[in-house]
C-alpha cells in the first residue's frame, strides 16, 4: 500500500493514515481495542516523532517517540515554549 489507507485487525485494532511501501509512514492514527489511541507521526511502520496519546479515560498526553518507543512526555511548560 502507498498513500492513504486503513487497516483493521480481527482483535479490534485499526490504523488509518499514510503508508509508504506497505508500512505506516507519515501521519496516522492507531486505535487499540481497549479505547486507547495514538495520533501522530510514523516512520517505517513505527511511531516516530511527536504524537498525541489518548488513554482509555479520554485523557490526552503529548509525547515524543523514536522507532516505536516513547522517549518522553511533553509537559505544559514545554508545549507553551514551542
Amino acid at each position: 500500500m502507498h498513500g492513504n489507507g486503513k487497516t483493521e485487525w480481527t482483535d479490534g485494532r485499526k490504523y488509518e493514515g499514510q503508508y509508504v511501501n506497505d508500512k505506516k509512514h507519515g501521519i496516522g492514527t492507531f486505535y487499540w481495542s481497549d479505547g486507547r489511541k495514538y495520533h501522530g507521526a510514523w516512520k517505517d511502520g513505527k511511531q516516530h516523532g511527536r504524537g498525541e496519546y489518548y488513554l482509555c479515560s479520554g485523557e490526552k498526553k503529548i509525547g515524543e517517540w523514536v522507532e516505536g518507543k516513547r522517549i518522553k512526555w511533553i509537559d505544559d511548560a514545554e508545549k507553551k515554549a514551542n
